[in-house]
């Protein structure tokens, strides 16, 4: 099994009373590591239990207390942060065992980095601002009501438009959730332990995002048969990775 998340880093100045509490987290976790926290970080051994009960003596606080959260830098030096627990919004959307065809269109090709991790593993990783997010669900979703506009209701139940239909019921839930944070805030898709599943000679080329966007390009051309085209080989590698995973089968280097 594999998870994949999309990640909300809000601004540490919209925390009010609590920006104290997480100016000092963030001080004590960069002093102590050496840099801010990753969703790719790695504990080893009791190296979390000790960190834990260091950060409670500086913080003043009993360990139970201890709130977290994954934290980023812009190149102005401004703090963002996620938080890894909250009751009144979540900040991390979690999908087991494939990444959700509709979270595709929150980015851009562009947007898109490719690393190796410490331990040596590739990692895939998408950031981009969360007002551009929304404005590409929105684009996104106008793209595909208007093909729907110009097709009879017989022709709107064939396989194509069911499955286009869900990616834009979808990507209006995403909307709706990214609405309630600030809107210069980043978002975050991050691969996880999927990458795990998808072979390692061709992770360096894997680009859903890019592939989503030809085929909502495709649309707004009317070019449905590349549209079918486009659509069904994304399924069929997501189909593909979704069965590894959930089977456990990992691709490694012979």
């Amino acid at each position: 099994m594999a998870t994949s998340m999309l990640i909300v880093y809000e601004p540490l100045d919209r925390f009010g009373q609590r920006r104290s509490y997480w100016n000092k987290y963030i001080t004590f976790y960069e002093q102590y590591w050496g840099g801010p926290t990753s969703p790719y970080g790695v504990w080893f051994g009791k190296e979390y239990e000790i960190f834990r009960k260091a950060l409670s003596k500086h913080l003043g606080i009993d360990e139970g207390e201890i709130e977290d959260c994954f934290f980023m830098k812009d190149n102005e030096g401004k703090y963002y942060i996620s938080l890894r627990s909250s009751i009144i919004n979540t900040y991390i959307l979690y999908h087991e065992n494939y990444i959700p065809l509709h979270w595709f269109t929150l980015f851009k090709d562009e947007e898109r980095k490719f690393f190796y991790t410490h331990l040596g593993f590739g990692r895939i990783h998408y950031c981009t601002k969360i007002n551009f997010s929304l404005e590409r669900l929105k684009e996104a979703n106008e793209i595909i009501n208007k093909v729907f506009q110009k097709y009879e209701k017989a022709e709107l139940k064939s396989p194509l438009f069911l499955k286009l239909n869900k990616i834009r019921s979808e990507a209006l839930e995403l909307h709706a959730w990214l609405s309630g944070f600030d809107l210069s805030g980043y978002l975050l898709l991050d691969y996880g332990g999927i990458c795990s599943f998808i072979n390692p000679y061709t992770m360096k080329d894997e680009r859903s995002v890019k592939e989503i966007w030809e085929m909502l390009a495709y649309i707004n051309k009317g070019q449905m048969e590349e549209v079918q085209s486009v659509l069904r080989v994304i399924i069929q590698k997501w189909e593909e990775i979704k069965r590894k995973a959930a089977g456990g089968i990992h691709n490694t280097i012979q």
